[in-house]
């Protein structure tokens, strides 16, 4: 049941690649806990939702009002606290770090009683990346429904994996551009206490109206990759790998580019569970295969007769490398895109309100390998 239902999520929530038209409906309601913990200061995170079966549209809502515990092998409890209501995701303290052979848990205690663990995961030794290289291509790739080449920089690490043991993989990214506008308003609305609204009449001609950022200093948004790259060390146990792939980020804007490049060391459960959901996401295992026992997952409902919980927290060992690039017109063509901004006009004595640098990975503090 936990495998044919976890399917039918993973269906609903890729239908734009191949939209399927779906044949029945669920509506038993279930949590999804999805998250790490990890070896390194702030990499440790997790996200508690709950599905929202009110239509055949598969939505999820966040649980913002958990209580979340992450305890070791020798008892230790540390208690997260949530960072961002929208997404439903819970951070430990910003000192906390697991350590290479600690076993680590998650609690989580919901406000309607629910009860939620998962299985405990020793913390795996990390494999340091050795180089990372950011390589532009002005055909990287095709899109059928766009019908054209994409212009995109590809992202290159280069590792020594560990020739005693075996090892497996996730690899990920993140992004920070420096942003001007931080909030744009459609058909008429303009920015108000925080949010689009209409106020007055309004115009629905108005195509849209853009907000400069409140941060004076500088705005940065960050994008995290979110390509599901999963590997294990079958075909390299022991060798060098050089110029590994780990994803792509689209050429659409001029300007400053910094990129992070992170490879976790996760465990062999951790590894068969999110390659299975890769496979499902990419197409490559075909909506006909069989749904593996590895979709179970390793979180727990307490009360086995409550409502089902799905997803995995597991423990990596965390190593990454940032590089800044500056994309500018020597670098090639980016997509075709709007980049005008579009500011509401002043009318006499009134300035438009700028828009808040926060939320949706926006933040006035400089990243990280930002120069200065």
């Amino acid at each position: 049941m936990r495998a044919s239902l976890i399917f039918l999520l993973f269906l609903l929530l890729v239908g734009c690649t191949e939209p399927t038209e779906p044949r029945f409906q669920i509506e038993a309601s279930f949590y999804l806990v999805e998250g790490k913990i990890a070896d390194v200061e702030g990499s440790s995170e997790v996200n508690v939702r709950r599905s929202d079966f009110g239509s055949l549209q598969l939505e999820f809502e966040s649980v913002p009002d958990a209580d979340v515990v992450a305890v070791n092998g020798a008892g230790a409890r540390v208690q997260w606290q949530l960072v961002d209501s929208v997404a439903g995701k819970y951070q430990p303290p910003a000192d906390f770090a697991g350590r290479t052979g600690e076993a680590w848990f998650l609690e989580v205690n919901t406000a309607d009683g629910t009860s939620i663990y998962s299985d405990p995961e020793t913390v795996p030794p990390p494999v340091a990346l050795t180089d990372f290289e950011i390589v532009f291509d002005q055909e990287a790739s095709y899109d059928v429904g766009r019908e054209r080449f994409i212009p995109a920089f590809k992202l290159l690490v280069d590792f020594q994996d560990p020739a005693d043991r075996t090892d497996y993989y996730q690899w990920d990214y993140a992004y920070w551009e420096k942003i001007d506008v931080c909030a744009s308003c459609y058909g008429g609305q303009v920015w108000r206490e925080g949010s689009c609204r209409e106020v007055g009449s309004g115009s629905r001609y108005v195509q849209r109206y853009d907000y400069y950022c409140d941060a004076l200093g500088g705005c940065y948004r960050q994008t995290v990759g979110n390509e599901f790259q999963y590997g294990q060390d079958e075909f390299f146990a022991g060798q060098a790998v050089v110029d590994r792939p780990i994803g792509q980020i689209e050429f659409i804007d001029y300007g400053g580019l910094l990129v992070e490049a992170v490879q976790y060391t996760i465990t062999q459960e951790a590894y068969a569970y999110g390659k299975v959901i890769s496979d499902l996401l990419t197409g490559s295992s075909g909506l006909n295969a069989t749904i593996p026992a590895t979709l179970d997952g390793n979180v727990r409902n307490a009360d086995p007769e409550g409502v089902q919980v799905l997803g995995y927290v597991g423990t990596a060992g965390v190593s990454s490398m940032r590089r800044f690039i500056t994309r500018s017109e020597t670098t090639g063509t980016p997509l075709p895109a709007d980049r005008q901004i579009r500011p509401e006009p002043s009318v006499g004595a009134f300035i438009p309100p700028r828009a808040y640098c926060s939320g949706d990975g926006k933040t006035p503090e400089k990243p990280r390998g930002w120069p200065e």
